[in-house]
């Protein structure tokens, strides 16, 4: 019998490797930025073509390479950070695995221009698909820039695996921005074709996030700063009320690296209990400085995970930081145990002290139901005939909720009780209806938009005065890529400039109560971004995201009257159950239950 193993050819071998390091556009945008920070670059250009399928360069003003260095450049495991195995616990730069560009070059048509100070001419070097073609002298300016082109030409199947030209972007937007974040002090361009979509210089790192996202962003930071003997923290979290349905501004860089670690994004998570909604994410921008060999940065080609030496350590100071942050800044109750407390008592001569009284009613039942049971003809139509939303077996309209003879009755304003500002409670003859104030406002607004939608009433409702918006630049790409959809949805909007938009008119009959109009269109974005399933409707993903961000908050203290509306308006809707977005409204527990939670020891 024959052998059968034998050595794979180094264009196969590359091109296997480039499965790890070169999955989209995006991969390659990653690792010409990070080796152009590695030149000690002063300012970076990075442009696109096609969203980076027909063309990605990146050019900077670094160190440039020799000749012996360029061609080595390309060759697998060749790299200028590491000598021995215990570099790999000493890193300080970004590329050392040496793969990056033999991966690049073996599913891509590459050019390389290079020249170092001290040359008067540099060198370029064409290769295609791991294929040597050419090498010459050439005029070029100090520097490195590379051209990858016709990605995946040879690899026809990986090609068709790539999302639309939009998505792609808005990869390479994440890359771009981890890179620009991670280096304020070099000076970023980037370029689609040849139009110029953001331009930063050095700046401060609070600069450069404001430069990136929009100058709204001013007043969303919050300072974080910690200093211990194992670390160093420093960077920014965004106020509570700005947390987004998305992960997209959760920035976490280890010595300058952009890293992803799920253990210690849930501990910054937790530092916003209670400030923010459940679903909601927090964002922040922070940096770790870190002793290298208390780290392993060489588990994924990628290099965006690591593993700590003491993770809980790491992540427990991160917390603590975050939430005394928000507590000085008084994003959440905090107590100054430093500060001394005066009280002066100062004797009254003129007033005469009264001593409060408290006046308790003995009869009164927050779960006492004066209405008689009548029979059920279905679930929704028996709890609503119970609390007396029904008449007859015929429903009332949603803004006529109980009969005149009803709304004079006290009893009726003793039906419900609010628990914790989330839950409103009512008695019920089969036991305790507990339903989610949020969400049952949430499917009333869904139903009311959706259906004038569908009637063809999705009128706009002009405002007074226009409202200008500025949206980071990504952002600005999506909200001019759905605007022509909104706009058929009720708004009216128009886009004065690159990051700017113009909100004239919104949907008829939108009640923003203590919304903004940004955050309502930031809210839309986010919903856009967050759910790719809605996308295929995208009607339903707008009206989705309103309800969202109009409905009653959590912590909001209601009325009997706005919880009687709430309630009746509920079980008069398409669906009393279920949320638009899948999750249950309200659950009845049962008089059994009741008892039983009562005796249980």
């Amino acid at each position: 019998m024959s052998d059968i193993i034998s050595l794979l050819p180094d264009s196969v071998a590359n091109q296997i490797a480039a499965g790890e390091v070169v999955q989209r556009p995006a991969s390659v945008v990653k690792e010409l930025l990070e080796n152009a920070v590695d030149a000690e670059s002063k300012k970076i250009t990075l442009i696109v073509s096609d969203s980076g399928k027909s063309l990605i360069q990146v050019i900077d003003d670094g160190l440039g390479m020799s000749v012996n260095d360029a061609r080595m450049a390309f060759e697998r495991h060749a790299t200028s950070k590491i000598n021995k195995a215990e570099d790999l616990f000493a890193i300080h730069s970004y590329g050392f695995r040496g793969e990056a560009m033999a991966s690049i070059a073996s599913v891509a048509r590459v050019e390389m221009k290079t020249r170092r100070k001290e040359e008067e001419t540099g060198v370029k070097i064409e290769i295609e698909g791991s294929k040597f073609i050419g090498q010459e002298m050439c005029s070029t300016p100090v520097g490195t820039g590379i051209s990858v082109k016709d990605l995946f030409f040879n690899i026809p199947a990986r090609r068709q695996f790539l999302k639309s030209n939009n998505a792609e972007m808005r990869h390479i937007w994440d890359e771009f921005y981890r890179a620009a974040l991670a280096s304020p002090a070099i000076a970023f361009e980037f370029y689609d074709d040849k139009k110029l979509l953001i331009s930063t210089r050095a700046s401060s790192l609070q600069q450069r996030i404001i430069s990136l996202f929009g100058k709204s962003y001013q007043q969303r930071l919050i300072p974080v700063k910690e200093e211990t003997i194992d670390l160093q923290l420093n960077g920014f979290v965004i106020k509570p009320e700005y947390a987004k349905r998305t992960r997209g501004e959760q920035y976490l860089f280890i010595n300058d690296r952009f890293i992803k670690s799920a253990y210690i994004n849930n501990s910054i998570r937790n530092a916003f209990e209670g400030l923010i909604h459940p679903d909601a994410f927090p964002g922040y921008y922070l940096f770790l400085s870190i002793d290298p060999s208390e780290i392993d940065i060489n588990i994924h080609p990628t290099k965006t995970e690591i593993k700590f030496r003491d993770e809980r350590m790491v992540s427990s100071i991160i917390a603590s930081a975050v939430r005394r942050s928000l507590g000085i800044h008084h994003a959440m109750p905090s107590i100054d145990f430093e500060s001394e407390t005066i009280i002066d008592f100062k004797e009254s001569k003129h007033r005469e002290v009264i001593v409060p009284t408290i006046k308790v009613n003995p009869d009164y039942n927050p779960f006492k139901n004066k209405i008689q049971p009548v029979d059920a003809f279905s679930r929704d139509a028996m709890i609503g005939k119970e609390l007396g939303f029904y008449k007859d077996g015929i429903e009332h309209s949603q803004h006529e909720l109980l009969p005149e003879e009803r709304k004079s009755e006290k009893a009726s304003y003793e039906q419900y009780v609010q628990i914790s500002g989330r839950y409103i409670v009512s008695s019920m003859k089969s036991g305790l209806l507990l339903v989610n104030q949020n969400l049952a406002h949430q499917r009333l607004i869904f139903d009311e938009l959706f259906q004038k939608g569908n009637e063809g009433e999705m009128n706009s409702e002009q405002l007074m005065f226009p409202e200008s918006i500025t949206l980071a630049r990504s952002d600005a790409e999506l909200m001019a890529e759905i605007s022509d959809e909104l706009n058929e949805s009720g708004f009216v909007i128009s886009q004065l400039g690159p990051e700017t938009f113009s909100v004239s008119a919104l949907p008829q009959g939108i009640d923003l109560l203590n919304n903004t109009i940004p955050s309502l269109m930031e809210s839309i974005l986010e919903e856009f971004k967050s759910s790719a399933k809605l996308r295929k409707d995208f009607r339903k993903s707008v009206i989705l995201s309103m309800a969202r961000k109009l409905s009653i908050p959590e912590g909001r203290s209601l009325s009997q009257d706005m919880m009687q509306r709430l309630i009746s308006g509920l079980f008069m809707s398409s669906n009393p159950e279920i949320a638009p977005d899948g999750k249950r409204i309200f659950r009845i527990i049962p008089a059994e239950d009741l008892a039983i939670l009562i005796n249980k020891e």
